[in-house]
């Protein structure tokens, strides 16, 4: 299998990436080349075509350019490994025979303090600048040019290549800290694993089951319709069950990333129900055992409502609403109910951004039994996690509830510890 490379970086650097990539003979490379770092997200507006792997040449056009990645395509730039400092580093002794006050840049001051306590060069004199919030080249140019027209510094190392020309135009003594052949072989093969496992995982056998109440042809062909979309295959078992055997990435692409589900949503005076539940896995059988799973989660909510088991056994859910949870199975499979439940739990405090609740809150967010979920906070109590700091005041008859107070802390390292039991 060919796999795409746009490679994005200054000449320079993109002709070294693309030498290296002359090793790989399933990478077909396309040069995607600017002056300054600044233009980055208009060469990739430009570009009609989208590729497996966007390799960016450093990390301030990745930083500037990843809203602008289309979906299922990988992303990534050469990191700073220290092999680039050290190359920097000889070349500048080389030159001088001695260690000049150099100004660096894209280098964080802990990394040059090891460097130079590590070659015995202690008395060294450098400066480095803070590359956070970095927007564009005309600052770090102007902060150079400052330090060395006042004495400051007599020489200038900098990661970025727009300002590495600038200042050579300028006549300033300055370097070009670029990464070495070895370190971009190493992130691309990191590249050609990470597109390699998105690609897998976009083929995954995904299961769609349907549920409808009551089996009508209008939903039916609303099921069906969906099913075209996704090029799937569609069998049905019982009156009112579908079942769609398609791959995640398809299912993703529809639904944009499983948060739009036009087909559980009503016309008007439109009657009847449709559950629907989604489960990936390794083999067809784990996919659908994972759906059926899912859809008994949809069931319990009222109205229409879709929920997803992936391979991992986490549950996502219900789907395409501000209500959606995720939490892990795993520990139930192991007999463990009562710390699937917890996550569950804890992912709605985090949720709702909440952690002081009644029993009844935590029944409807969690669409559980109000006596469920008295069981929940009693343990919590009991382990330290919740307590009574009040009750909430009633308008209409009835006795008040107790508020608790949950500390989500303590609940997150319950569920951790469960977890890696």
């Amino acid at each position: 299998m060919n796999f795409t490379f746009a490679v994005i970086g200054p000449k320079l650097l993109v002709d070294d990436i693309c030498e290296v990539l002359e090793e790989f003979p399933h990478i077909e490379p396309t040069k995607l080349i600017y002056d300054s770092e600044k233009s980055v997200r208009e060469l990739l507006q430009e570009s009609m075509e989208v590729f497996d792997v966007y390799f960016f040449s450093g990390d301030v056009p990745f930083l500037l350019s990843q809203d602008l990645i289309p979906p299922h395509s990988c992303s990534l730039f050469i990191p700073f490994e220290g092999t680039e400092l050290y190359k920097a580093i000889i070349q500048i002794y080389r030159h001088y025979h001695f260690f000049p006050i150099i100004s660096f840049d894209g280098i964080p001051a802990k990394h040059l303090q090891e460097f130079f306590d590590e070659i015995e060069a202690p008395n060294a004199k450098w400066y480095s600048k803070n590359m956070d919030g970095f927007q564009n080249s005309e600052e770090l140019i102007e902060h150079h040019m400052k330090l060395w027209q006042e004495g400051v510094v007599q020489v200038v190392a900098t990661s970025i290549y727009s300002v590495y020309q600038q200042l050579k135009n300028s006549h300033v003594p300055v370097f070009f800290i670029k990464s070495t052949k070895q370190l971009i072989r190493d992130t691309v093969n990191k590249a050609f694993w990470m597109v390699n496992e998105q690609k897998k995982q976009l083929a995954q056998i995904t299961v769609l089951q349907f549920k409808t109440q009551p089996d009508m042809e209008v939903l039916h062909k609303k099921i069906t319709d969906f099913s075209k979309r996704l090029f799937a295959s569609t069998t049905s078992d019982e009156a009112g069950e579908y079942t769609l055997y398609t791959t995640r990435g398809l299912v993703e692409k529809v639904t944009k990333d499983f948060t739009s589900f036009p087909i559980l949503k009503n016309s008007s005076g439109e009657q009847g129900t449709i559950n629907l539940g989604i489960g990936m896995g390794e083999t067809v059988e784990r996919a659908l055992y994972n759906a059926n799973r899912a859809v008994e989660f949809a069931v319990r909510n009222p109205g229409n409502s879709a929920y997803l088991i992936d391979d991992q056994m986490k549950v996502l859910g219900p789907l395409g609403t501000r209500n959606t949870l995720n939490y892990s199975l795993i520990d139930e499979q192991r007999g463990d109910f009562a710390s699937t439940t917890m996550r569950k739990l804890f992912s709605w405090l985090q949720l709702i951004q909440k952690n002081e609740v009644t029993t009844r809150e935590i029944s409807v967010g969690m669409n559980t039994g109000e006596r469920n979920a008295a069981r929940m906070v009693q343990k919590l109590k009991e382990k330290g996690i919740a307590e009574v700091i009040g009750s909430e005041s009633m308008s209409q008859r009835g006795r008040p509830r107790p508020i608790y107070r949950i500390d989500l802390h303590r609940l997150s390292e319950e569920v951790k510890v469960r977890n890696n039991l």
